[in-house]
């Protein structure tokens, strides 16, 4: 049986993500050992709806794993690091985390303030900049402090004094660049000699704010960022940056877990990816050497590639959220696979989606699973493994993501890591459009659900569960149809019920009417069709029964009336007037109508000669 690594990652950056993966699978493509992936998406701008994304870290068994690599670098997932860690450690099981230190596991990352520190000294020696903007992230953050720390440290080291108005801290996004610039403006501090940012999207941000007003990089100012990202590179001018050679921290980060899993040595303290400064054209290095030819094919190509892979996910979202029923679909998933060229992927859904509750958040991931597929329909028992048979020994590794919307997680997605889909974004759009489909189907779920409460309580008399007049009205042609008129007609009725509300009440005469409804039920089969159709009268209809057999069904009714009295000790026994008709000849001219008219005629005949006898006792 395949083992396999688990993998916790919280992901603010495509490519850093598969450029971890990358570097962990290329390490471990000759150990036999495969790479399971659960991802959550992180979004500063929708907290809570990506904070569904995390319950993906509840789904894994500690005992289905050899080993873990946590990489929580995104703000608002380090939190959750401790507790994952801890959970790992528990059980024995080795650990290691990338950027962000965890307790009691070996540390694996770039080594930030270092690198922050010679993008500084770059700035001063090589620029010969000595006044200083810093728009930093988080305060909270560790990878921002240790930034800072550097910063004010390379600052001082060269004679500088930091100036604590020149230093701010936000959320590393690209508006708040855009909100530095303006807040250093509004103090006469926008045009220092370098700003120096603690991300490459904050730097693209200030450069955005200052453009408005005139000001570029790098001849009004100078600016570096951090990370490299493609965006930041294509920008014109390119930020100067930090390369944290994401690949290679992969690498190296796998290693140190098999060298533990392998050896059963324990790492500590911190290792160390050798990362280096990307000379671009904002800090004025490379200014005037970029070939904007290039650039500028390169954007064709991915505009072009991004333009392909939206229609492509429009026409995807439009397949699934066109069959909202349940049972179309594996149907819907084989044609999205289609749309998109990619490899069959699993959507396994949690025993909680069935039910007829909305919005219920107890329990996101159920021991039993149902894993739908393009091609199959199993149960998963996800204590033992979180992939359908049709999954098992087919690939090394898997990316698993939460479905959820609002405050509900249906189940998850598992499939195998695509490269491209990851990188490109349409993987997360996959998971956006999932989880549309999946609230589609279970609105229309509870609709339906509701939809046959409603018509069961309108069909239903509330005082004997029985059907009532509507019932009959629904229910009794088709089934005199589906029988060919080869049925049974039971009319029955209460005896004296006026006399016992009168002199008992009407609380005696409901238990009265309850008693009859009761007799009906215990006396007559689950199929046959039993209603009250108002007051104190009753009618049963059935396929076709023999004169005997009805015949004994009444004298049931009359013993379990009998025996019902004595049980309450009811004021005086409760008695009925039952009669039959029914037809066992599909040829004869009859219908539903004249059978119950037949019946209510005979059962009133019983009445009265019931009354008769009664009138000879007194």
């Amino acid at each position: 049986m395949q083992t396999y690594i688990q993998m916790l990652t919280s992901t603010w950056d495509l490519n850093y993500l598969t450029s971890l993966v990358n570097g962990i699978t290329k390490r471990l493509q000759n150990e036999n050992i495969g790479l399971h992936i659960f991802n959550a998406y992180d979004e500063i701008y929708e907290k809570d709806y990506y904070e569904q994304d995390r319950s993906i870290f509840s789904l894994p068994h500690v005992d289905n794993y050899i080993g873990m690599i946590a990489v929580f670098n995104s703000v608002d997932s380090t939190h959750i690091l401790a507790d994952q860690v801890a959970g790992f450690k528990k059980k024995n099981r080795p650990v290691v985390s990338i950027d962000q230190h965890a307790p009691d596991a070996p540390f694996f990352g770039l080594d930030n303030y270092k690198s922050m520190y010679s993008l500084v000294e770059h700035m001063i020696t090589v620029h010969g900049c000595r006044t200083f903007n810093y728009v930093g992230g988080p305060e909270t953050n560790e990878e921002n402090q240790l930034r800072c720390r550097a910063f004010n440290d390379c600052l001082l080291a060269h004679g500088i004094k930091p100036e604590p108005e020149r230093i701010r801290h936000y959320r590393f996004v690209v508006e708040d660049g855009q909100i530095a610039y303006e807040q250093f403006k509004s103090c006469n501090l926008h045009l220092p000699d370098a700003v120096i940012c603690a991300n490459d999207g904050m730097a693209y941000g200030y450069c955005l704010a200052a453009a408005q007003d005139g000001f570029h990089a790098p001849m009004d100012f100078k600016i570096t960022g951090f990370d490299n990202i493609e965006q930041a590179q294509f920008y014109l001018p390119s930020i100067t940056s930090i390369n944290r050679s994401w690949e290679q921290l992969g690498y190296d980060a796998a290693d140190g877990l098999m060298s533990m899993i392998n050896k059963g040595t324990e790492l500590s303290g911190e290792h160390f990816t050798q990362g280096f400064i990307k000379i671009n054209e904002s800090c004025g290095c490379n200014e005037g050497k970029r070939n904007l030819n290039n650039d500028y094919l390169g954007l064709l190509n991915k505009l072009s590639y991004e333009r392909r892979t939206t229609q492509q996910l429009y026409d995807l979202r439009k397949q699934l959220l066109s069959s909202p029923g349940i049972n179309n679909f594996r149907q819907s998933l084989h044609k999205s696979c289609e749309v998109l060229n990619i490899p069959e992927y699993a959507v396994c859904l949690s025993e909680n989606f069935y039910k007829d509750e909305y919005g219920n958040v107890a329990e996101r991931f159920t021991g039993k699973m149902r894993a739908y597929m393009p091609g199959s329909l199993t149960d998963i028992d996800t204590s033992v493994t979180l992939l359908p048979p049709a999954y098992e020994e087919n690939c090394n590794i898997y990316i698993f993501s939460a479905l959820h919307f609002g405050q509900e997680t249906f189940g998850y997605c598992v499939m195998p890591f695509d490269h491209e889909l990851v990188s490109s974004g349409a993987h997360r759009s996959l998971m956006d459009s999932l989880a549309l489909a999946l609230i589609n189907i279970k609105q229309h779920m509870f609709l339906d659900m509701m939809n046959d409460k409603l018509r069961s309580l309108y069909v239903q008399d509330m005082l004997t569960g029985l059907y009532n007049r509507f019932g009959f009205r629904d229910l009794s042609a088709s089934f005199f149809e589906e029988n060919n008129g080869c049925i049974f007609v039971v009319y029955a009725d209460l005896d004296n019920l006026k006399t016992i509300n009168d002199k008992y009440g009407h609380n005696y005469g409901d238990k009265a009417i309850i008693a009859l409804a009761d007799a009906l039920k215990e006396t007559f089969r689950d199929e046959d069709i039993k209603i009250r159709m108002g007051g104190d009268e009753f009618i049963v209809i059935g396929s076709y029964l023999g004169d005997w057999m009805l015949n004994k069904y009444r004298d049931n009714i009359e013993k379990y009336l009998i025996r019902y009295s004595k049980e309450i000790d009811f004021p005086v026994p409760i008695k009925a007037s039952v009669a039959y008709v029914s037809n066992d000849n599909p040829d004869n001219d009859i219908s539903i109508e004249i059978l119950v008219h037949e019946a209510d005629q005979r059962m009133y005949e019983i009445k009265e000669q019931h009354h008769k006898e009664k009138n000879a006792d007194t």
